[in-house]
């Protein structure tokens, strides 16, 4: 079955007497016109339900709740003969223990995404994928209070809206051949809200609060210009390509501007782009790849096979930080404390503190889907994580790996363990 979170607002009640009294106190002398500026901030019901536990005078100044939340938020057509858009966001979180040191799993990296009535789907933090498992793993209430809970990143969903279907969205990689939707980004400045839309191979659409349509981003028909991937950093929409060629898109004049040129090591090479932020830095992730099968001969079937396992096998990584003075990617070798996290649909940064580690300078990266049914159902072909200390990458060659166990499966301390080991889990493919 699907994995549902079920959030139970009645949990904001059950703080410890003293001290949630002396929470409180450091609170109350907020004014309305303070609480108001913070919950304009505020758009998700995850960023509320935190609001509204802080003490009881913000939950009071936050009821009913439902009335401030921005999301899902509705959006026109991309293409003139599909129908309208709902836009939701999915939150990546770090879950730890917050009193007790006994487990020796430290931290749980997941993914969630609201689906109404309090109810949300556990989704895989490098891909897309829906987790599918025996309802009696996870507890019946979750209380958010029992347990550390960062945010380290947010992707979004873009659904089509269907006023058949159950819960009146479906995903928009299933509607449409015609249009893929690749990566979703938003920016909210006060009241005003952006959303910037990478698609097909490598177009660009940003969409304006207010506005009736998308405007299409006119960026050149040649290949070299279509982009690998986007992100919202410092307030603006950027955009990278195959050739490392960094651009900063204005949402107001839809103007593009060049901040970094292409980098004249490109060889022609299969490379996948990825920008992520760290530590208010923009990194790029350059992924190089096996472009294509390797073919052999099996002696006993008598016939030449397709190595599937071979495509998108990592050939080489290397990780650059922008110098915004010199406007060009500056290569680097170490990445502190920090482990980047980067795929398709989302990429973030997290301190290796924050997972239990004593050492982080890594880089985790999502696989191939398509290709090959088990390992669609874990994290794609060949993904893995590559270290920037001595250049060595690893494959995720089963879910037993200790490099996944951040991932899969949930702690104990998160869920009910009935000594039976965890379940099996499915994804969606």
């Amino acid at each position: 079955m699907t994995s549902k979170i079920t959030q139970n607002h009645d949990n904001e009640e059950h703080i410890n007497g003293e001290q949630h009294e002396e929470e409180e106190g450091k609170w109350l002398n907020l004014t309305n016109d303070v609480l108001a500026l913070i919950l304009k901030r505020l758009n998700t019901r995850v960023d509320l339900c935190r609001f509204r536990s802080i003490c009881k005078s913000w939950r009071l100044f936050a009821s009913p709740p439902q009335i401030h939340t921005l999301f899902p938020l509705s959006l026109p057509p991309l293409h003139p003969n599909s129908r309208k858009l709902s836009l939701s966001p999915t939150i990546l979180y770090v879950f730890s223990p917050e009193f007790d040191n006994s487990y020796e799993q430290k931290a749980w990296i997941a993914k969630v995404a609201e689906i109404g009535g309090k109810r949300w789907d556990l989704l895989n933090p490098l891909t897309k994928h829906k987790l599918y498992f025996s309802s009696r793993v996870f507890k019946n209430s979750i209380n958010l209070m029992g347990f550390r809970n960062l945010e380290v990143g947010r992707a979004y969903r873009l659904q089509i809206i269907d006023d058949s279907a159950e819960d009146n969205t479906f995903d928009f990689e299933d509607f449409s051949s015609s249009i893929s939707v690749r990566k979703v980004v938003v920016n909210i400045v006060d009241d005003k809200i952006s959303v910037l839309g990478l698609y097909n191979y490598g177009e660009i659409a940003i969409w304006n609060s207010g506005d009736d349509s998308w405007k299409i981003i006119e960026i050149g028909e040649k290949k070299e210009n279509q982009f690998d991937d986007v992100i919202c950093y410092d307030g603006n929409f950027f955009a990278v390509d195959r050739r490392g060629r960094l651009v900063m898109i204005n949402t107001t004049t839809y103007e593009v501007e060049e901040v970094v040129k292409s980098m004249e090591d490109y060889h022609g090479l299969l490379k996948y782009i990825y920008l992520v932020e760290s530590n208010y830095k923009l990194y790029m992730v350059d992924k190089i790849v096996n472009p294509r099968p390797v073919n052999y001969y099996d002696e006993e079937e008598e016939e030449w096979v397709v190595d599937k396992t071979s495509v998108g096998k990592p050939l080489g990584f290397n990780v650059y930080a922008l110098d915004v003075k010199q406007k060009c990617w500056e290569k680097v070798k170490s990445l502190g404390n920090n482990v980047l996290f980067v795929s398709r649909d989302a990429t973030f940064s997290v301190c290796a503190e924050s997972l239990g580690w004593s050492k982080g300078n890594c880089v985790y990266f999502e696989g191939l889907t398509g290709y090959d049914d088990e390992a669609d159902m874990r994290f794609g072909l060949n993904a893995g994580v590559y270290m920037l200390d001595d250049g060595g990458v690893e494959t995720f060659g089963s879910l037993s790996s200790r490099w996944t166990d951040v991932f899969w499966p949930p702690s104990s301390w998160f869920v009910d363990d009935d000594g039976d080991g965890y379940p099996e889990y499915e994804m969606e493919g």
